[in-house]
């Protein structure tokens, strides 16, 4: 069985420092109850994009935001990633974590990543491939899509947008993924009632047994420029069972246990491996 938590927190938009302090006292919270992995949400040290929104305004007070969003960004061998390795070494714990990055070639340019960091050092790197309207503005998109080992299995990784194209699950649960994770900066205007509370529920639960992974959705909270966060972070088993669920905004930490054999419970009860037909599917899927 492995205990995770999903930690529901809110940003501080361009404010790494106190943004990994918090990520640092939430591990060693988190820790402390036997957790064995820990989620953060999307652009956990430096806050989401501005304009939030297309068409809006810049909120922070910075004379170039782009300037000013490539500062809060992380060196991927810089020292804020090593303090986070330390940090799951000192825990026995694995990270997945939601970072905005810098590229590690090229000056100015930036990564919308999510990181796998495990006791042992950075276990995976996955760079955010389908970039959110005004993300394109400031961040390279990713060109793979890849799973590592951790737990006796294999984790893949995705975020936010990603969700919306069932392609990259599938990928990943090809690549032998039992456990996938989605990390999240989702929101919508403050002053609009959320149109569908069961909304991250439905995307996980549909992603989790079309493929018979565990899926992980972890959003965060706040208000940000007229934008409220919508949080609502939720874990369901392969089956499509809702391990938990935030069914609110605020900050908060979900915790679930996963017993990784139910994946072969549902996949061989089911036969939706067995049942595939990719060499039909290929016929009209090739270009």
């Amino acid at each position: 069985m492995i205990s995770a938590s999903l930690v529901q927190m809110d940003v501080q938009s361009l404010a790494p420092a106190e943004n990994f302090r918090r990520i640092h006292d939430f591990v060693a919270a988190e820790a402390a109850k036997g957790v064995q992995l820990i989620l953060f949400p999307e652009l956990a040290n430096t806050g989401y994009v501005e304009p939030l929104v297309p068409g809006g305004a810049v909120v922070s007070d910075v004379p170039h935001f782009g300037a000013a969003l490539y500062e809060a960004c992380a060196a991927p061998d810089g020292d804020e990633v090593k303090a986070l390795v330390a940090l799951a070494a000192r825990h026995r714990v694995h990270l997945v974590i939601g970072l905005g990055l810098r590229d590690a070639l090229r000056a100015g340019v930036m990564r919308n990543a999510s990181l796998l960091i495990g006791p042992e050092g950075v276990v995976g790197d996955y760079t955010k491939i389908h970039q959110w309207q005004n993300e394109k503005l400031f961040f390279s998109g990713g060109d793979s899509i890849d799973t590592y080992p951790v737990f006796g299995t294999r984790l893949g990784m995705q975020v936010c947008y990603d969700i919306r194209f069932p392609e990259i699950t599938r990928i990943l649960a090809l690549q032998g993924a039992s456990i996938v994770t989605s990390v999240w900066a989702s929101f919508g205007a403050e002053t609009a009632p959320v149109t569908d509370e069961g909304l991250f529920i439905h995307r996980a639960y549909t992603r989790a047994t079309e493929n018979g992974v565990f899926f992980l959705s972890c959003n965060r909270s706040g208000s940000r420029g007229g934008q409220r966060f919508f949080g609502r972070s939720c874990a369901v088993a392969p089956d499509g069972r809702v391990l938990g669920a935030l069914d609110h905004d605020r900050e908060d930490v979900l915790r679930v246990e996963i017993d990784l054999a139910e994946v072969a419970r549902y996949r061989s009860f089911t036969g939706i491996w067995a049942d595939r037909a990719p060499a039909l599917y290929a016929k009209y899927l090739t270009p």
